[in-house]
């Protein structure tokens, strides 16, 4: 069951808004960096407001296909694996060719996945908001292992960069991939 956060520290309703960003974090908790959208947005919510809304997502499916409804502007927060060091930042318009994040893919026995959720938003004539997707480069995805250090890094950079990265996704119809290795601070660039 995802969490819903008010962009404080406790859990409460999301109410869609146009001047504020939703922050969808993604991952399991139990398998070490893959819990890294998760932990950013746990640490988001302990912020007094970082100015977004925020909620996980542990398990996807056809509730992605709700999620696309909440806001005009959504991230996804995930750990992605593309070959780069771990704790390496990606920042994409969603849908990317290059990436694809790890708990939105098409992982659940039904083969349903983010991009699963896309076609069926517009095969029902839904509009569909700006996505973007924050992919964090994952070392270890073993059950039970602890965030990797890099990983753990990352996850410091984005909670502390969270107002320039909230104003350039909102104020962006679409982002070239970016990518910020693990002790590039520049993260997360100037407006395109």
């Amino acid at each position: 069951m995802p969490e819903v956060y008010n962009g404080g520290s406790t859990p409460g309703k999301l109410m869609a808004s146009d001047a504020r960003l939703l922050i969808v974090g993604c991952g399991n908790a139990e398998a070490g960096d893959d819990s890294a959208g998760l932990e950013v947005v746990h640490r988001l919510s302990a912020l007094a407001d970082c100015g977004c809304e925020l909620r996980t997502e542990t398990a996807p499916g056809v509730a992605l296909l709700d999620i696309l409804a909440l806001s005009e502007v959504i991230l996804f927060v995930d750990a992605v694996t593309s070959g780069e060091a771990a704790g390496t930042l990606h920042l994409t318009s969603l849908p990317s060719k290059q990436l694809e994040p790890r708990g939105l893919g098409a992982l659940s026995s039904h083969g349903w996945g983010l991009t699963e959720a896309l076609e069926l938003a517009r095969a029902l004539n839904r509009t569909t908001p700006r996505l973007f997707l924050l992919g964090i480069e994952a070392a270890t995805l073993s059950r039970g292992s602890a965030r990797s250090p890099a990983v753990e890094q990352a996850v410091e950079l984005v909670v502390e960069k969270i107002s320039a990265l909230r104003h350039l996704l909102l104020h962006s119809q679409a982002i070239a991939t970016r990518k910020f290795g693990p002790s590039d601070k520049s993260f997360p660039g100037e407006m395109p």
